[in-house]
């Protein structure tokens, strides 16, 4: 798997241009832009979301607790936070407690450890 230490030297560019480019947020001549997208698309590399979570503190999930997933209003609950998370690039984790205090417990602990 492609590091973007790779993607830098195959377009020769320092990562922090990589960085810029992937997530246009920073004026890029377009020669150096497309170097750089190409370097990607040759070298088929996809970001390391753990690192780059680890890096920012911040994660793209949500955590969801529900009492009873078998319960008509949990289940339309979850899955309309799973289609506007997914439209906001989010993955959504949900943690089912059966009722169960304890459980609620763990998985609340779980997730803010995340």
């Amino acid at each position: 798997m492609a590091s973007i230490k790779d993607v830098a030297k195959a377009a020769g560019v320092s990562t922090a241009t990589v960085s810029r480019v992937l997530a246009n947020n920073a004026p890029i001549k377009p020669e150096t832009r497309e170097r750089v997208l190409k370097a990607v698309a040759d070298l088929n590399y996809r970001p390391n979301l753990i690192a780059r979570s680890l890096r920012v503190q911040k994660s793209a999930k949500i955590g969801l607790v529900v009492s009873d997933i078998r319960n008509p209003f949990f289940t339309a609950i979850g899955r309309a936070v799973e289609d506007v998370a997914h439209e906001q690039g989010y993955s959504v984790l949900m943690c089912n407690t059966d009722e169960d205090p304890d459980k609620e417990e763990l998985y609340l602990r779980l997730l803010y450890d995340e």
